[in-house]
């Protein structure tokens, strides 16, 4: 329970931030993908179905609050999620330069699971053809916001999958 309570607030701050305080405060318009980190974590330290729902519902509420066709963040983080599990399941990434390395590969996976999904929704290219050209900076941005995210759910106290077995 004590989980679901940090994870759903360390959620919550980081949606307020990438949704709305980043983008005000950011000079450009690169802003690293939070709820992304949470994903990851949640892919690495909680092998259940409790973390693939609650990575749903980092992506669902970041469809609520981006205005973006529903669905299309809860899928890329679901198929983030997959990987991730998969991944850390035949590797071990317990360092910080292989956190790194995840998210900013997850960061890929998810935007182009999200632009290949938007691409079948909308039937015009004009969508596609205007997806900004800064994605390797966001996922670079992403990657290097994880290690406090990280770090923070690491001294919650919360307890991982693989802690308890």
């Amino acid at each position: 329970m004590r989980a679901v309570v940090v994870i759903g607030l360390v959620a919550c701050v980081g949606l307020l931030l990438q949704s709305t305080l980043l983008h005000d405060l950011a000079p450009i318009a690169i802003v690293p993908d939070i709820l992304l980190v949470l994903c990851v974590y949640l892919g690495l330290n909680h092998h259940s179905i409790g973390g693939a729902l609650g990575t749903f519902l980092l992506g669902y509420f970041q469809d609520s609050a981006s205005g973006s066709p529903t669905g299309l963040n809860a899928c890329g983080m679901l198929i983030v999620f997959v990987i991730v599990y998969l991944t850390c399941r035949r590797l071990w990434v317990d360092n910080v330069v292989s956190k790194l390395v995840l998210v900013f590969l997850a960061s890929l996976v998810k935007t182009t699971t999200v632009i290949v999904l938007l691409a079948l929704v909308v039937s015009s290219g004009s969508a596609v053809s205007s997806i900004p050209a800064h994605v390797l900076a966001q996922s670079a941005l992403t990657s290097l916001v994880a290690p406090p995210v990280f770090w923070l759910l690491a001294n919650t106290g919360i307890r991982s999958n693989r802690e308890s077995e």
